[in-house]
């Protein structure tokens, strides 16, 4: 005759292996929430990184458009670059310089982030003929949009012509 196992002591039971299973199952997905967090929020340390970097970029730009013209007219160097100008504008490449172009909303993409369009806008104001308000404004947010992007830094600065 054979034995009857009862009450068997060796091996695991069927509901020891599913409480097994959902403790597994609970880890591998709290796991899975915080991997996907963190990759989330390194995306967005990244967009405001490159946001930041774009608009002190843009700052710089003003400043080397403005150095360049003072260089080759100390005289008139300020009120020819940008202490005539008021209003809205985006950083135009001429030639080995740059220029700035009236406008709003310049689109910059990055060949690594496809997802992510950004745009930058520079604003000058002053009624003082010597003195300009220089405001370097950079939105994202909108993969369609940068215009409607919800996420926006902007940096402000005031450039005087000294040689008056």
């Amino acid at each position: 005759m054979r034995k009857k196992y009862v009450n068997s002591t060796t091996g695991f039971t069927f509901v020891e292996t599913l409480i097994s299973f959902s403790i597994v199952g609970i880890f591998l997905a709290l796991t899975w929430a915080i991997v996907g967090f963190v990759l989330l929020k390194n995306s967005e340390q990244t967009q405001s990184i490159r946001g930041h970097f774009l608009a002190v970029e843009g700052m710089e730009m003003v400043k080397q458009i403005r150095q360049t013209a003072v260089n080759r007219d100390r005289e008139s160097g300020f009120q020819d670059s940008i202490g005539r100008l008021e209003g809205s504008f985006v950083i135009a490449e001429n030639g080995d310089e740059f220029a700035l172009t009236p406008g709003s909303n310049e689109l910059i993409e990055m060949d690594d982030e496809p997802t992510t369009v950004y745009c930058r806008t520079i604003t000058m104001e002053g009624d003082e003929a010597n003195e300009k308000k220089i405001t370097t404004s950079v939105r994202w947010g909108d993969v369609n949009d940068c215009a409607a992007g919800d996420k926006i830094i902007s940096y402000s600065t005031t450039l005087a012509d000294l040689t008056h």
